[in-house]
C-alpha cells in the first residue's frame, strides 16, 4: 500500500508539473551525497532515486561544485527559442521522449567534457516540459 501511495504522488508532482506549463525562470539546488551520487533537492514523496542526477548531469555537478561544498545551485531558464542570456551556459535538446527524458548538447560548456547530458522525466516535474534550450548559471 505504501508503494502504490508513494507512486501516486509523484504522479501528482509529474501532471502538476506538466499542468504548470513550464514558464519561468527556476533557482534550483543540487545535492551531493557522501556516495558521490547527486540529487536535486526538492520535495518528492516517490522513490529518491528518481532525483538522481546521472548520464553526464551528474558530471556537470561535480564540475561545476569546484569549492567541494557538494551543493549547487543553478540559475535555469527554458526556452523554446535561443536566447542571449549573459553569463550563462546554453544546453540546445537534440533528443527526448516523453517517458525517457531527454539529451541536451553540453558543447558549448567551457571547460567541461561531457558533450551531451541527459535529464530524466523528473524534469517535467519541475520545469513541465523539455525545453528545446536550457540556460544555466551557477549561483
Amino acid at each position: 500500500m505504501t508503494d502504490f501511495i508513494n507512486n501516486f504522488r509523484a504522479i501528482h508532482h509529474f501532471v502538476k508539473g506538466v499542468l504548470s506549463n513550464g514558464r519561468g525562470e527556476y533557482t534550483l539546488t543540487f545535492v551531493q551525497d557522501p556516495d558521490g551520487r547527486w540529487y536535486i533537492d526538492m520535495p518528492w514523496d516517490g522513490n529518491r532515486a528518481n532525483l538522481e542526477m546521472v548520464a553526464g548531469a551528474d558530471d556537470m555537478l561535480t564540475y561545476l561544485d569546484s569549492e567541494h561544498k557538494h551543493k549547487v545551485t543553478l540559475h535555469v531558464i527554458p526556452s523554446e527559442k535561443p536566447l542571449k542570456v549573459d553569463g550563462h551556459v546554453e544546453l540546445r535538446q537534440v533528443w527526448k521522449s516523453l517517458t525517457g527524458g531527454s539529451i541536451y548538447d553540453a558543447s558549448d560548456f567551457e571547460g567541461f567534457g561531457t558533450k551531451e547530458i541527459w535529464v530524466c522525466p523528473v524534469t517535467l516535474c519541475v520545469l513541465g516540459r523539455y525545453p528545446k534550450y536550457l540556460y544555466m548559471k551557477k549561483v
